[in-house]
């Protein structure tokens, strides 16, 4: 006979998903140089794609029906998409969203943690990701958690490094003061 009903779902959930996974993997590896102006816009595409599968598995895992499949694939989709917002995060005119989720989760913070020790309203965090716009208010809010939590992690080489104090003026030549040196000493 068959196979259950719900192990037919799980399969059929898993296939559809890996589909999706193999479209957007093709997407992902087609997108141009951080540089590019297209860049954010194509993978701004692909990670809405990814939400809406990575919700749909969410859905199917919370559900009675065991399926280590379900929760493979999930993790599949969690995992690229979370590559995907790194190197989108750290490519110039990142969103706040895409900054603030790779600091969270390289802090291993949920959203809700984040927002609130940000001192943002809950929710607000999805909303970025998802291509909202913060007021001035949030953003400034939500750089200095991301500051706090140490910066947007791969752009270290993208500060600015602190100067160095500039040594002082000696008016000394070799152990000599110039005045007794004069302009003659050559």
């Amino acid at each position: 006979m068959g196979k259950p009903a719900q192990e037919g779902d799980s399969s059929i959930i898993v296939d559809l998903s890996e589909a999706a996974m193999h479209m957007y993997t093709a997407a992902i590896d087609a997108l141009p140089f951080p540089e590019d102006k297209k860049f954010h816009k194509r993978a701004d595409v692909v990670l809405s794609g990814m939400r809406k599968l990575r919700a749909a598995l969410t859905d199917a895992a919370s559900t009675s029906r065991p399926s280590p499949a379900v929760i493979v694939a999930l993790s599949n989709v969690r995992r690229r998409y979370d590559s995907l917002m790194a190197h989108a995060a750290t490519a110039p005119g990142a969103s706040l969203g895409q900054q603030i989720y790779v600091t969270r989760m390289e802090a291993k913070l949920s959203a809700q943690e984040v927002a609130n020790g940000a001192g943002v309203r809950a929710g607000l965090l999805d909303e970025l990701e998802a291509g909202g716009s913060p007021t001035d208010d949030e953003a400034a809010r939500i750089n200095d958690a991301i500051a706090a939590l140490g910066g947007v992690p791969g752009t270290e080489h993208q500060q600015q490094p602190e100067p160095e104090p500039e040594e002082p003026v000696e008016s000394h030549v070799n152990g000599w003061d110039e005045s007794l040196v004069g302009e003659d000493a050559g």
